[in-house]
């Protein structure tokens, strides 16, 4: 990757969150702790994969290391046995109110970590490290944390803005296929919210996505990836959504845009056993589809947006699960208001409908193809 550093600074709820995506990105932790005591949670893998790396970096201003929890990435991370975990040790370690946890993994350690931050003592400072293209371009920036509870997504969380957010692109080598197509999946999701240049850009390199991603074992590094322009398209997915949290926190309004694709998406996850990015997918196609069909998007803009999922080693159709489940898991969705799902629906690349009218058998046609 070019040998560039991204910083971008956003104020989201009362809170400054300094984004900084460089090849060594993570060299700024000891400086930016500062004095504060720390303690670090770190995804397995990533432990595993990089822990030279790890040990020379997760040091205090002080250059101590840090003290060090490890912890199993994945969806299956967010429970609360999990948090109980986290926050019996950092009791254990006695982390003070003016300490910080940093977070060092994928979208699931990040919302695990933050979480915990957000509720220990009250609330203690969150730094995110994130170590997958999807977290670097969505879980580590917008200040939600959050567990799973049973059958539900994200039920239980808190919103906690991390201090800073530390993308070191050297450790995304690593990656698996299936990793790298789940974080293109939200960049092209952020694409058609509100950066049609990103979205061409991604679409002018679609050839050398097919070639790198649309085969090949879904658990395997991918050679020759990072030769991509991916501190672009990270700092172009980056800026929608930190524009778009900056001016709505809490989601009150704009920042719904962001659930694009995700209402149908967290339902297929949950029933599919899909990754994150991979429901997204396909909630993001049928999205587009449907628009297509109703007239409210260009049918050229919905193919295109199908095209370049696709291009990514997505899938874009499915077979509909059961609907009475499906209707279940989207009637529980935490972004229902008043009883009512709210559909977010592309209008064209580069905007979206961020209160539409949708049935859910509508949903589910599209969803096939």
């Amino acid at each position: 990757m070019r040998d560039t550093m991204l910083h971008r600074r956003y104020r989201l709820g009362g809170v400054t969150t300094d984004y900084r995506c460089a090849p060594a990105g993570l060299a700024a932790l000891a400086e930016r702790l500062g004095g504060r005591p720390a303690v670090a949670v770190v995804d397995r893998a990533v432990a595993r994969l990089h822990a030279d790396r790890l040990a020379a970096v997760l040091r205090d201003g002080d250059g101590t290391p840090l003290p060090r929890l490890v912890v199993a990435g994945g969806e299956p991370a967010k429970t609360v046995a999990n948090l109980e975990r986290v926050w019996e040790w950092l009791a254990a370690r006695r982390l003070p109110r003016d300490g910080a946890v940093v977070a060092v993994g994928g979208g699931a350690v990040l919302d695990l970590a933050g979480f915990a931050a957000a509720t220990w003592q009250r609330g203690v400072s969150f730094v995110a490290a994130p170590t997958t293209l999807l977290a670097a371009v969505d879980a580590g920036i917008g200040g939600k944390t959050a567990v799973d509870l049973g059958a539900l997504k994200n039920p239980v969380g808190a919103f906690h803005p991390a201090t800073d957010v530390l993308v070191e692109t050297g450790l995304l080598g690593t990656l698996t296929r299936r990793d790298w197509r789940c974080g293109l999946a939200e960049t092209v999701k952020a694409a058609v919210i509100a950066a049609a240049p990103l979205f061409r850009d991604l679409e002018a390199r679609a050839p050398d996505l097919a070639d790198l991603l649309a085969r090949g074992r879904a658990d395997r590094p991918v050679s020759g990836i990072t030769d991509l322009p991916w501190n672009a398209w990270i700092d172009g997915a980056v800026r929608v959504k930190g524009r778009l949290v900056a001016r709505d926190f809490r989601e009150a309004g704009p920042r719904r845009a962001l659930n694009l694709g995700h209402t149908l998406g967290h339902a297929l996850e949950l029933q599919l056993g899909l990754a994150h990015g991979e429901a997204v997918a396909l909630g993001l196609a049928a999205a587009a589809r449907l628009a297509a069909s109703r007239g409210t998007c260009p049918r050229r803009d919905a193919d295109r947006i199908v095209a370049l999922l696709a291009a990514c080693g997505l899938a874009v159709a499915a077979t509909p699960p059961p609907r009475r489940a499906t209707a279940a898991l989207v009637a529980g969705d935490k972004k229902a208001h008043g009883g009512e799902v709210r559909w977010v629906l592309p209008l064209r690349i580069g905007a979206v409908d961020i209160d539409a009218r949708v049935g859910l058998d509508d949903m589910l046609a599209a969803l096939s193809g």
